[in-house]
């Protein structure tokens, strides 16, 4: 078994290697291999996707597009500037770049309804943006789409301070939220890196885990509640507050790790922990990935909150 794992990782690493420097192949999305190991395969992914062109059947803003925005948000929360919209084009990584000329930053649920419902009977592409964090280009344009952002959407509506449930609107950032909640003696279920700028509704639409993943699990066991803006402008409040509800179907569900795809969330109700009274750090040297998953480690599990693993060759390049 071990001399096997050993020419795995060994197929594995030359095949990684080969995809850095070798350009993917256009007649198949995944090549495979089959070398010295009977059964087991490995896959080569292609980073980049086929070119593909602009759909014909979608309309392009005009003059009279633009009025009808103005008469909804005001002329300040429509921006054509080109530096605003420079940032917004463009994901966190720069690798991926859209070309939208407007930028909506609605404030309110009815808001967000009237634009996609506008949107929706003239044709017009929409990506909807929250902190704009992603490291896959989820939420910057692919063509000239109108950019919806619900940052200005961030207020903080109730906290039953029994259960701990809050309902928020969708462009809180995380980090607000969980101050917030840490005078109140609770915590956010979910920390990330980017939790600084992130918004919660970006962290529904990806299902994002984050760091306190390991303790409090997945977001579709905290989200109790959605309410969400369909594309043709209809409003769906699943805005509920009970942990165990079973009268119907759950649709929220669909909604976390759309990403978009099915509507835009626009507020959230979530079971937020109670805060711990204390915490300790500890750091632990393994020789090796296998070794973090056996023996002592299973044991603290139970209890931890964060479990970040650093490999020896990221921690040596951080150091030098």
């Amino acid at each position: 078994m071990e001399k096997l794992r050993r020419t795995s990782q060994r197929i594995l690493t030359n095949l990684y290697s080969k995809s850095l420097t070798t350009p993917p192949r256009s007649t198949s999305a995944y090549s495979g291999i089959n070398r010295k190991v009977n059964k087991f395969h490995y896959f080569k992914r292609n980073f980049g996707t086929k070119i593909i062109e602009r759909n014909p059947a979608f309309s392009s803003i005009n003059t009279e597009d633009i009025k009808h925005f103005k008469e909804i948000l005001g002329d300040k929360n429509v921006i054509q500037d080109e530096d605003r919209l420079a940032t917004a084009n463009v994901d966190w990584m720069r690798k991926y770049k859209g070309s939208s000329k407007l930028l909506l930053q609605p404030k309110s649920t009815q808001e967000v309804s009237k634009i996609l419902g506008y949107c929706n009977s003239r044709n017009l592409a929409v990506v909807p943006q929250g902190g704009n964090t992603g490291l896959v280009g989820g939420s910057v344009p692919v063509f000239d789409e109108v950019i919806v952002t619900l940052g200005s959407m961030n207020k903080i509506i109730s906290l039953d301070k029994v259960s701990g449930i809050l309902v928020c609107e969708a462009g809180c950032i995380l980090e607000n939220l969980d101050s917030f909640l840490i005078n109140e003696g609770f915590i956010m279920p979910l920390d990330l890196g980017a939790k600084g700028s992130c918004q919660i509704g970006g962290n529904v639409s990806t299902n994002a885990g984050g760091l306190r993943f390991v303790r409090y699990g997945s977001l579709h066991g905290s989200i109790l509640g959605l309410e969400v803006v369909q594309a043709n402008g209809t409003v769906l409040d699943m805005l509920g507050t009970l942990r165990k509800d079973n009268t119907g179907y759950d649709l929220k569900q669909l909604f976390i790790g759309s990403e978009g795809s099915l509507g835009i969330i626009t507020k959230i109700s979530i079971l937020t922990p109670p805060r711990l009274s204390s915490t300790n750090l500890a750091f632990l040297a393994c020789k090796d990935y296998s070794s973090c998953q056996v023996g002592y480690i299973s044991d603290i599990l139970r209890i931890i909150s964060l479990f970040p693993y650093v490999a020896y060759l990221s921690l040596s390049l951080f150091r030098h």
